[in-house]
């Protein structure tokens, strides 16, 4: 039997290598909505089966599986959601409900479907597209409806990936401007405008969570916390994430809490990354996505505990298991909870690069000089010199200046600080 990589972009372009190293056959189908995006570039790529791909080909895919005796569905990119979870009711590999699996890629349908289950997510106040901001919403004028917003409240697009189109507003103005924003030009993956969801701002910390499930049996790989601050426009800038260890007290309560919102949806296989934050009243589902963390993370997690959601997947097409035995440690994981937890080996943190203002690289700079510095493990720095960057508004923007894994010392001036000095000392201005 083989298995079939929908986009194996993003994380998912290391699933080939690690599939061929394992002895698994594997063919891959890459979408158009990649293309779209920006996640693929268009590059020829070996073992394709399928290109151009939308969800309305999905019959067509279904016949290819059969006759390629495929039976696994590994879904590598955001981009590949829709086709992936589609491919996956048609051949039994995921739970076919009303929704047809959009739970997974519409956050309008993940929020409804969630609190139906009485997992939390944030408040739902309004979802907008073009002609809501020219008319009427249920009776009530547009600028009604945002007069009467709780704010500060989240404008976000129904689709979308990489926190692109995010804002915390403050005011009617505002809120109208981000919305104005999402539905006035196509989508993220090249579609018609998203719609503008108007949502509760959650305060609190935020963290990740990245579980991988087979069976409906469910796995932590690693619980992350991302360090932050807003840019000019009410955009949230990632300043870093830092991986938990399993004896800490959010530890478990993430735990457990990815064990009700995985049941919830009724996950059968796979990984699923999924982004959260915690407050008084406790955790917040704020956004998910059934595919790798992306940006390469898992080969970092892989570095830190042993393991990820890229080689757990790849022991699964193998046949081998999920090796709870090993990862069993520190939390309340056992089987009580069906969720296996992991062990720290050493501290470290990804160190997204970004700019307050329109900023250049000297010309005399070596941005790949940053991977030569104290600490760091790996990294890809994308900068260059003479080279004049926007303002940071996102993770994407963040990729273009470049993401540092680097260890942490744990007494001492920081190495992230000793990063961002020198980075700062590359900048004109």
């Amino acid at each position: 039997m083989a298995t079939l990589i929908v986009d194996p972009f993003s994380s998912g372009a290391y699933y080939p290598d690690l599939l061929k190293q394992a002895g698994v056959e594997y063919y891959v189908v890459r979408t158009q909505r990649s293309l779209d995006s920006g996640l693929s570039d268009g590059t020829p790529i070996p073992d394709l089966l399928a290109d151009n791909v939308e969800l309305s080909d999905v019959t067509q895919l279904v016949q290819l599986c059969h006759e390629h005796a495929i039976d696994r569905i590994i879904i590598g990119a955001e981009s590949g959601v829709p086709c992936g979870e589609a491919l996956k009711i048609e051949l039994g590999l995921a739970a076919n409900l009303p929704d047809k699996g959009q739970r997974f890629w519409n956050k309008q349908c993940l929020y409804n479907f969630l609190s139906e289950k009485n997992v939390r997510v944030p408040k739902q106040w309004a979802i907008f597209n073009a002609e809501d901001l020219a008319g009427d919403i249920e009776g009530e004028s547009c600028a009604g409806v945002l007069a009467d917003l709780p704010y500060p409240v989240v404008v976000k697009p129904d689709v979308g990936a990489g926190s692109v189109g995010v804002r915390i507003v403050s005011d009617a103005k505002a809120a109208h401007a981000a919305i104005q924003n999402i539905v006035s030009q196509a989508g993220f993956f090249g579609t018609t405008p998203a719609r503008a969801i108007v949502q509760e701002c959650v305060s609190g910390r935020e963290y990740v969570v990245d579980t991988f499930s087979e069976h409906g049996n469910h796995h932590i790989k690693a619980i992350c916390t991302y360090d932050k601050h807003p840019s000019s426009t009410g955009s949230m800038v990632y300043d870093r994430l830092r991986w938990l260890d399993e004896h800490q007290e959010e530890t478990d309560v993430l735990t457990h809490f990815a064990q009700s919102y995985l049941e919830a949806l009724n996950h059968w296989h796979g990984a699923v990354h999924a982004e959260m934050i915690i407050d008084d009243h406790g955790p917040c589902l704020i956004d998910l996505g059934v595919r790798p963390h992306g940006a390469g993370h898992p080969l970092k997690t892989f570095a830190l505990t042993g393991d990820s959601q890229l080689h757990a997947e790849v022991r699964a097409a193998v046949g081998e298991g999920t090796a709870d035995t090993e990862l069993r440690t520190g939390v309340d994981a056992g089987p009580e909870t069906g969720v296996a937890s992991y062990r720290l080996l050493k501290q470290a943190t990804i160190e997204f690069l970004s700019v307050d203002r329109s900023r250049t690289i000297k010309t005399d700079a070596n941005p790949q000089e940053l991977l030569t510095l104290p600490g760091v493990i790996s990294g890809e720095i994308n900068a260059t010199p003479g080279t004049t960057y926007p303002e940071t508004h996102s993770l994407l923007d963040s990729e273009a200046l470049g993401l540092v894994f680097i260890e942490q010392e744990r007494a001492g001036r920081s190495n992230s600080d000793v990063l961002r000095s020198a980075f700062e000392a590359m900048l004109e201005g």
